[in-house]
């Protein structure tokens, strides 16, 4: 009755039935489901049946903005398509649905410079929407409602015609809709969620909460609750406090400095014990009462601008007492910058807590491979595990594994590198048409590439680190227009997941393992789940770099009528605790002449 579509692809009918008897039991259900099987339809269908006239709400959780657009697609579909009404928010940031000018401030800071507007009565936008002028919100969300699923930038547009708080009018659209899409913060940072949910009005229990490409889920949680204080940071919190008169401040803050540079020892980088930095700190100023002052000096700062490095001292200090188990604590040195860092390795820390208390939970990805794995590091227990293949013509793909280089750090060399490129090369001119190459660095990407560009006969594209999403979309818009060309990305880069270019790409090649550097936070990460789990080497080190390998290749399959060759060049891959990560329709290939392979796959071969 809710399905958006006329007819149920391959696989999505079991997934839909699936996911509605988890519901029905009140169960969490992880699950494994590769590109085109519809995940997004197949989620939101027995979701919406289930949470209808029983006071629950759905709230859809991304890692993406884009995939805002596509709930808010298929949610529309819906409608049209059965005549009911579901009332659906899309909810940014704070600070990106934010009317005043924030673009410049921290992240970290925008929380403390809003309550401080808001609280102060200086904000129109707020007084507008939560005050006596809340009649211009009234009719924002009256005309929302009216127009249907909107995306939050064009909320944010009417609220800001209107001199109204798009992020305060969003809140209260969520309150009365039967879908919400959000960021993960919004559900599993403690702070956040307690906000949300109270502004909503609801209660985690009355959450049927559904997370979208749940692959990356482990790693953003991890960022939530990773905290650093450096050398530089307490140098802006000197200049901040002389700035402002604030001299009784800094001789602590001088003591702070020198306690970092005791802890360094001369070391690039060394464990410190919790108990270690506090002592340290104790010996000029008891620890809780330098937050204090830090937090009283801050506040005198924020009275004149919006953010404070004073109070990003006080914040760390805070965490580093609080933080128990299922933390690094490391200290860093890179040329002059010293750095004190408090690194979450574990994300159930965050995570069970919304699984233990939610309705229900369905966690899912293309990329959630070992499902196991997945239901560990994020406190699944008891959840129902599926996992279903591709619901692509597996004739349509060829997976190749080379095994004749590798980039083996011991390994590697000049000759190396041009042994790399000239597997490349053979297979890229092979392939007629644009393909994608993945390499695990852009160090490595560009000591390869000085080889390949004499040895490819198309167009070499480039992607640059840390490049605007202007500038992605640029790149990406010459290379479709090329008629063969090989985009050149890192692994872990913004073209590694997220890209979808159906019907342009002929083939993904993915150039040795993207393994995290073998520095102490991965040593802390791989003994901690070894101890919690006896598989610290696969969850800390081998399955995420697989994981990574994986959802590269999935730029090269996009639809049912792609048809594309997918090469995997390092030895590694042949070895049987990385050859068995592969999907098994894959039937992924060992090749040792990968050119010929590749040419009877296009049928070029005579």
């Amino acid at each position: 009755m809710f399905f958006a579509h006329e007819t149920l692809r391959p696989g999505q009918k079991e997934l839909v039935e699936a996911i509605g008897k988890a519901l029905s039991a009140g169960r969490h259900i992880l699950v494994h489901a590769p590109t085109g099987l519809g995940k997004t339809a197949a989620a939101l269908s027995p979701a919406i049946a289930y949470a209808k006239d029983r006071n629950i709400s759905i709230v859809f959780l991304t890692s993406r903005h884009t995939q805002h657009r596509i709930v808010l697609e298929t949610i529309s579909k819906l409608q049209k398509r059965t005549g009911s009404k579901i009332l659906v928010t899309s909810i940014l940031g704070k600070k990106w649905m934010c009317a005043q000018e924030v673009e410049n401030l921290p992240s970290g800071d925008f929380s403390d410079y809003c309550k401080s507007l808001v609280e102060g009565n200086k904000c129109e936008f707020y007084l507008n929407a939560r005050g006596k002028g809340s009649f211009r919100a009234k009719e924002v969300i009256a005309n929302v409602k009216a127009q249907g699923p909107l995306p939050a930038e064009e909320i944010v547009s009417q609220c800001k015609d209107a001199r109204t708080c798009p992020y305060e009018v969003s809140l209260m659209l969520a309150e009365e809709s039967d879908v919400i899409v959000a960021d993960y913060y919004y559900i599993f940072h403690p702070r956040i969620r307690d906000a949300f949910l109270s502004k909503i009005k609801k209660s985690i229990e009355q959450l049927i909460v559904i997370v979208d490409e749940a692959h990356n889920l482990p790693a953003r949680m991890r960022d939530v609750m990773t905290y650093r204080l450096s050398n530089r940071v307490i140098r802006l919190a000197i200049q901040e406090a002389k700035k402002y008169v604030l001299d009784d401040i800094i001789p602590s803050l001088a003591e702070l400095q020198d306690v970092l540079n005791v802890l360094s020892n001369g070391k690039n980088e060394r464990l410190v014990g919790k108990d270690e930095f506090i002592k340290g700190v104790n010996r000029s100023r008891p620890y809780d009462q330098l937050i204090s002052e830090l937090r009283l000096a801050s506040e005198v700062v924020k009275e004149n601008q919006q953010a404070s490095h004073l109070s990003s001292i006080a914040n760390f200090l805070e965490e580093w007492k609080s933080a128990e188990k299922g933390f690094a604590r490391i200290l860093s040195q890179d040329d002059l910058l010293t750095t004190l860092s408090l690194r979450c390795l574990d994300p159930a820390l965050l995570t069970r807590e919304v699984f233990d208390n939610c309705k229900s939970a369905i966690v899912m990805s293309g990329t959630l491979s070992p499902t196991g794995m997945y239901a560990d590091v994020l406190g699944l227990e008891n959840a129902d595990v599926r996992s279903y293949p591709s619901p692509f013509p597996q004739e349509n793909r060829l997976v190749l594994l080379v095994p004749r280089t590798t980039t083996k750090y011991k390994s590697r060399s000049e000759n190396q590198f041009k042994a790399i490129a000239c597997e490349i090369a053979k297979i890229a001119n092979s392939i007629p048409g644009r393909i994608m190459v993945f390499f695990p660095s852009y160090f490595l990407r560009d000591k390869i590439e000085l080889f390949l560009s004499e040895l490819y006969d198309g167009e070499l594209f480039y992607e640059k680190p840390r490049s605007n999403k202007v500038a992605r979309q640029s790149l990406l818009e010459k290379f479709r227009s090329s008629k063969k060309g090989a985009l050149l990305a890192a692994a872990t880069g913004s073209f590694g997941e997220g890209v979808d270019l159906p019907g342009v790409l002929k083939g993904v090649i993915v150039v040795g393992l993207p393994l995290d550097r073998p520095d102490l936070e991965t040593a802390e990460l791989i003994s901690y789940y070894d101890k919690k789990f006896g598989k610290g080497w696969d969850y800390g080190y081998t399955l995420p770099a697989m994981s990574r390998c994986i959802q590269n290749a999935g730029r090269c399959i996009r639809t049912e009528t792609d048809r594309g060759v997918i090469a995997f060049i390092d030895e590694r891959y042949v070895w049987p605790r990385y050859k068995d990560c592969f999907p098994q329709e894959w039937g992924a290939k060992v090749s040792l002449a990968p050119q010929e392979d590749v040419a009877r796959f296009f049928g070029r071969l005579f």
